[in-house]
């Protein structure tokens, strides 16, 4: 299971480090050997593409499905799919998660659902929940993953809500303050490893 957040991790690291890598590489032979790099119109609109998406796509990550302004709810594709899509609703939720569900959704590359999975497995497995959680915080901010992973799927749980008109009605408010009081502590505990980290570093 290590191995497996590692090797996604690293994954996510390569896409955001190529990029930094790339600029700076191109700024270091400017300064340095006083060399400029010719790209073709063809290149450089690629590149610009590929780093919009995936700028796009991070930005995505660290957004809610779920974003409640007053009495307004906005939801992204993920919310909108589990609003409208029954048999996916079914298929996303179970009574239980297990490391290997975690592991299965990683391979996918759904991020935010495999850390909404950590959230539910949080209380009988701590230590390892937040470790594989923390592990993110190296490339994107762990913290936001983790509040987006919350606002997106404890709205939609059958154990927690019922969809009526196309919004999420909550039915057992019970277990989402416990959801929420999860997340808190996850996000504490974030912060938490980031100070001593910091401290760690002046050391």
């Amino acid at each position: 299971m290590k191995s497996i957040m590692l090797v996604e991790t690293k994954k996510l690291s390569l896409i955001v480090i190529c990029l930094i890598t790339f600029n700076f590489s191109i700024v270091a032979q400017e300064n340095s050997a006083e060399k400029s790099i010719i790209i073709t119109a063809e290149q450089a609109q690629l590149l610009y593409k590929n780093e919009q998406e995936v700028k796009k796509w991070i930005e995505e990550l660290k957004t809610p499905g779920v974003i409640v302004d007053g009495n307004q709810m906005t939801f992204n594709k993920e919310a909108l799919r589990l609003i409208n899509e029954p048999d996916y609703l079914n298929e996303v939720y179970k009574d239980t998660y297990t490391f290997e569900d975690v592991k299965g959704s990683l391979m996918k590359g759904e991020y935010i659902k495999s850390i909404w999975k950590l959230i539910v497995i949080y209380p009988i497995a701590k230590e390892q929940v937040l470790k594989y959680i923390y592990a993110f915080d190296k490339v994107l901010p762990s913290d936001e993953l983790v509040v987006n992973a919350f606002y997106t799927y404890a709205f939609f749980d059958p154990k927690i809500t019922t969809i009526e008109n196309g919004k999420p009605t909550i039915y057992r408010p019970d277990i989402f303050e416990d959801y929420l009081r999860r997340t808190k502590e996850i996000v504490s505990y974030i912060n938490y490893f980031r100070e001593q980290e910091v401290k760690d570093v002046k050391n």
